[in-house]
Parts: C-alpha cells; structure tokens; sequence
C-alpha cells in the first residue's frame, strides 16, 4: 500500500493539467461517475485507493511516468528507467493504462492550439458552446460519452485529424492497425464505420502554415532495439557541426551580459555529444550572413546532423548583428533547407533573443533587449516571430526561447533561463535515451515554472522532424 504521506507529496506537487492528465488516463480503471467527483489528485489518490488500485505502487508509478512527470518517481523509491523496464516486460494490458488511452494522451500533448480550433470546428455532433473552452482531453471525453470514438471506433477522430496534421492521423490509423494485428487469425474485427459527418474540404479552416508541421513526437523509450527507420541515424563522430554564433556587444545597446555562461554551457554539452564546435562571436548582420553562406556550403557528407546556436538581441522575426541591423531568422533556415548534403538529416536551429524594444532593470536578470528602462515602466513585447516565414522543409527543428509576443530572460551571471536549461535538460536525458522533443516538453515546462521579475517565460519548439532524434555518447 502506498503511504498517506507520499500521496500527499506527490499531490503536492502536481499541476492542474497534470491532474486532468491522471483522470482521463484513469476512465478505463475507474468508473465515470467516480471520477466526475475528482477535483484534485487527493481526490483522485481516494478513489484509487477505495478500488484497492493503490495496493502497490505499479499503477501510480505508470501514471506518472505516461505524463512525464519522472521527478515525482523519487517519493516511490523508482526512476524512469525501472518504469519504462517494467511496463516493456508487462504481459497483462489490463493490468495497468490501455495502450489505447496512452495513445489518446500522448496525441493531446502533441497537437497545437490552431489544430485544436480545427477539430473543434470539425466536430458538427458536439455542441460549439461546450466546446469552447474545452483542452484536447475534454474533447477526446465529449467524443467517448456520445461513443463517436472508442478502442474499435477511431474512424472518426481519424477524418477529422487527417484534416488538420497528417501525422496525428497517421498515428491512430498505425494504432488501429496493429490492433487488428494482434486479433487472433481468423477473428479479425472489423473497424466500425465512420459515424455520417461533415468532413467538407470547404469546412475546414485554413490552419496556419506553422500549423502543419509534420513531427515524429512518438515517446522514445530508453531501448537499444528501435527500428533503424524510426530513428535518425546518430553515430558518426564528429556527428556535425554545431556554430553558436553569440553576440555580446553592440554599437549602442547595452552588453548581454552572462551571455559568456550561455556559449560555455552550449559548447560543453555540444563537444560531449561529439559535435565539431565553432564559436563565431559578435558578428555584424554581414558576418553572420557570410558564416551562415560559409556553413551552408560546407561538405555534411561524412557528417549525421547540423546544430545552430544563435545568441543575441532580436526583434520582430530577427537577431541583431552588432551592428544593429536585422538579420530574418529565415535566411539562417533556408540557406540549410538545400543544402544536398543534408538531405534527410536533421537541422536543429536554437534561438535565444527577444523580440521587442520594452526592457525592465535589473542588477540580476535583464531581458535581452537593446536599452534600459525603469522596473515600472516594463510592458510585454507586443512584437513576435513571424513563425510563418520560416520554412517548413523536412528535418528542421526550431527552437526558441519564448513564445510569440512575449519577452525571453537572461541571468546576468548564470545566463539564459531557456539555454541553461536546454543544456541540462538534453544532459538530464541522455541516460534514458530519450528523443529531443520529450527534452524540449520538459524544458517548457522547467522554464515556465520559474518567477522572472515578477513575469513568466514559455519556450516553443517548432519541427519537421519525420524521425526520433535521440542523442548518445557512444
């Protein structure tokens, strides 16, 4: 039995969004009206309990592993390495969370705000006024009640995916397939048919562009045996280059200082992972227009991967140069996009700058803007990434350290909040073996926990990515 004391430590720790993670995971072991009285884990833990599901610590240890919360494993005396183990030698599905369940979860924290309009909209057999507010969980809940979806009925959320991410589609159309798979021969049963529904193409809102990044955000579990296919090839050494370009002083604006922890952290982790690093610093809008040029035409033949890391003052869909001139993050991008000996290869581009002219003053963490101004006189950064200019072409990943309209932080001794805890994050999971995007999801959410000035910061990731990218040290 898992003690009181470690439910209320778990408990305490756990988000709202988390909570309604365990809830929808818990609908096939718990029944629905026990859990439309849950409003937070303790109620959750009793309901468990009163089930005699807590007996042993295997169902919540798997609870919390599926949601990525692995830091919470430590007050079950487990790790995700042991987790991941046990649930890979699991011969009784019924035993713990449905491979369907999962599933449904992991497409809820792969989809994007835009896809989620989308698929709202699409849905013409739900009321629009419950929907309005309602997360990717709420719907996938709405769809079971109404039984438009289920473990042998997924034809409708696959119409509607497939109009908004390919890739989401694909996925539950390659779940159904293996379960058909594993009926025994002879009694193979056949999907149901798709409920009658307005799929029109001329329904379907246009999506932003961004918004049909195809990505292979599949859970990369801590295995040596992943099929070849599934995964980005990784073992050559060097595995490619990886320039950091960091600018720390200007013309006018002021030093970004702590921008030297940035270079030293990126450098130190890069080398570990037998990237050939070059450090290209303060360089005008021309010199990183010419390294970029210089890069772009070098011979990746012999070589798996390219890493860009770019540090510096920016405005709206730019960096600065030290000359105070606007480069477009596109022309870093597409100079890459065809370059034939990358083809097929991933290109992973890491941008630390803000994207504005508002500055708040601090002795201890400055926004990485371009002058000061008091404390009081702070305001958020109205400008934003153009994420739209960007090119989509396949196997890029695009990393920045904030969300559109909002300003990115900079330690003036330790560095950026968003590359501090990007090394460490990629460092956190190379003993696991896990892929770049669970990486990124964690430092979001590392990120977004930490007070700022009184102010928050969110990264976003933004990929084409067709494979798993997992870093090793062999």
């Amino acid at each position: 039995m898992v003690r009181l004391e470690v439910l209320h430590e778990i408990d305490e720790e756990l988000t709202k969004s988390d909570v309604a993670a365990l809830k929808f995971l818990c609908v096939d072991v718990l029944s629905k009206k026990r859990l439309e009285s849950v409003k937070d884990a303790k109620d959750l833990f009793k309901r468990l309990k009163e089930q005699n599901l807590l007996d042993d610590s295997t169902l919540l240890a798997e609870l919390l592993y599926i949601i990525g919360r692995y830091d919470l494993l430590r007050y079950l005396k487990t790790n995700s390495q042991e987790v991941s183990r046990s649930l890979q030698n699991q011969t009784d599905s019924s035993s713990g969370v449905s491979s369907y369940r999962v599933m449904l979860y992991k497409l809820s924290e792969d989809i994007t705000n835009e896809n989620l309009k989308s698929v709202k909209f699409l849905l013409t057999g739900l009321p629009q006024a419950k929907l309005q507010s309602a997360t990717f969980l709420d719907v996938l809940t709405e769809m079971e009640k109404t039984e438009m979806l289920g473990e042998d009925k997924m034809d409708v959320l696959e119409a509607i995916l497939d109009k908004c991410d390919k890739e989401l589609a694909n996925r539950v159309r390659t779940f159904q397939n293996s379960q058909i798979s594993r009926q025994p021969e002879g009694n193979v049963v056949p999907s149901a048919p798709p409920q009658e529904k307005s799929l029109d193409d001329t329904n379907v809102p246009s999506p932003m562009e961004v918004s049909q990044v195809e990505s292979d955000a599949r859970e990369c579990t801590p295995t040596t045996d992943k099929p070849e296919e599934d995964c980005y090839h990784l073992k050559r050494r060097p595995r490619g280059y990886c320039l950091i370009i960091n600018n720390m002083y200007f013309t006018n604006l002021p030093p970004r200082k702590g921008t030297e922890k940035d270079e030293e952290e990126l450098k130190r982790i890069f080398s570990k992972l037998h990237f050939q690093v070059e450090v290209k610093a303060n360089q005008s809008s021309s010199d990183m227009l010419q390294v970029i040029k210089e890069f772009s035409e070098k011979d990746h033949s012999q070589m798996d991967a390219f890493v860009c890391c770019v540090l510096s003052h920016g405005m709206k869909g730019t960096v600065y140069g030290t000359d105070e001139q606007q480069v477009e993050i596109r022309d870093f991008t597409l100079s890459f996009a065809h370059c034939k000996s990358l083809l097929d290869k991933p290109k992973l581009f890491f941008i630390q700058a803000c994207q504005g002219t508002n500055f708040q003053r601090s002795a201890y963490i400055k926004a990485d803007g371009d002058a000061e101004s008091s404390e009081e006189n702070y305001e958020q950064d109205a400008q934003s990434i153009t994420f739209y200019s960007i090119p989509i072409e396949a196997d890029f990943l695009i990393g920045m350290a904030t969300v559109e309209s909002y300003k990115s932080f900079r330690h003036t001794q330790k560095g950026s909040i968003f590359i501090q805890e990007l090394c460490k994050q990629i460092e956190n999971g190379l003993q696991h073996k896990e892929d770049i995007l669970s990486i990124l999801t964690r430092v979001n959410r590392e990120v977004s926990k930490k007070i700022l000035n009184g102010h928050k910061q969110m990264p976003e990731p933004r990929y084409t990515l067709t494979k798993k990218l997992v870093f090793t040290l062999d």
